[in-house]
């Protein structure tokens, strides 16, 4: 796969990227851009720079940092891309005879799709191909110049599977804090899969594609299914950003069942107050427990 560099008059951008459509929320607006217009955004001075070979398909949006210093690789404004074979890399943004990334990360082996044990609902698993490993765009905390990502790894063909919360240096791709970090969760409830009143999630039977989100210190993380294949529930993780350690679970149909999160991969959105904003796929819906097909607001800190 290869991955482009756009721009017009050689214009390098000084704005940050740093989550998914530019800020939290999710507005996909630089408010800071002084260069582009109608009357040089053209067949003739706007368009493709470069390409960078990648290991995998990219459905994750990249990220930009400018004028990153990585130590004795120096100063440069760098692309952080994520592929489906689960790598991170970050590439010079600028020069096009800089084709090695400045470095890259893998986060664990992928998993192939078709996949005989998973999403096979309406036959083999169609919505994704060749395999699934980083989906969802990653976030970046400039501040403490880390990375955080979702990776979806088996231990060896059939599983155990894993979803995994990385967090990764900015400046070299190396694990930070312990990562990475298992994602796991109950909830208590009499819906699909419950075992003695409570429903544990299934990280084989789920999907991380929203982007993820950094708000006030605290990485939201929500998933949904493979396909529409049950059992599976709507579910949110919440870490907190400087441990990664798991401050709350949230099960948005744990008497019913599905009511997944996807968003076609567009993250939670927070506002100015921080309260966030989540849209939940088909599903059961009581208002009480079970939130299926319905627009949810939560506090800062997780609850509804």
């Amino acid at each position: 796969m290869a991955v482009a560099a756009i721009a017009t008059s050689f214009a390098f951008g000084q704005v940050s990227v740093l989550t998914q459509h530019n800020d939290n929320s999710r507005s996909g607006v630089n408010a800071k851009e002084t260069v582009l217009k109608v009357s040089n955004v053209n067949v003739g001075q706007f368009g493709r720079l470069f390409n960078r070979e990648v290991d995998g398909q990219i459905y994750a949006q990249p990220l930009y940092v400018p004028n990153l210093n990585l130590g004795d690789k120096g100063v440069h404004n760098v692309v952080f891309v994520a592929t489906m074979h689960n790598t991170i890399y970050a590439f010079d943004a600028d020069d096009p005879a800089q084709s090695a990334p400045l470095w890259s990360t893998n986060l664990g082996t992928s998993v192939p799709v078709p996949n005989p044990y998973f999403g096979n609902r309406y036959g083999p698993l169609h919505d994704i191909h060749v395999e699934i490993g980083t989906l969802s765009t990653p976030v970046i905390d400039l501040a403490s110049k880390t990375l955080y990502c979702v990776a979806f790894t088996q231990s060896k063909e059939g599983g155990p599977y894993h979803q995994q919360l990385n967090a990764l240096d900015l400046t070299t791709g190396a694990r930070k804090m312990g990562s990475p970090v298992e994602i796991s969760g109950v909830a208590r409830g009499k819906g699909d899969a419950s075992v003695k009143g409570v429903i544990t999630f299934d990280p084989m039977q789920h999907m991380q594609r929203p982007a993820l989100l950094l708000n006030r210190g605290t990485l939201w993380l929500a998933f949904g299914s493979h396909a529409d294949t049950d059992p599976y529930h709507g579910w949110i993780f919440l870490y907190d950003a400087n441990s990664l350690t798991r401050k709350k679970v949230l099960c948005v149909s744990p008497n019913g069942n599905e009511a997944g999160f996807w968003q076609a991969g567009q993250g939670p959105t927070a506002d100015a107050k921080g309260s966030v904003y989540l849209m939940v796929g088909n599903g059961t819906f009581d208002g009480q427990t079970d939130f299926g097909d319905s627009f949810l607001k939560y506090s800062p800190a997780g609850g509804l």
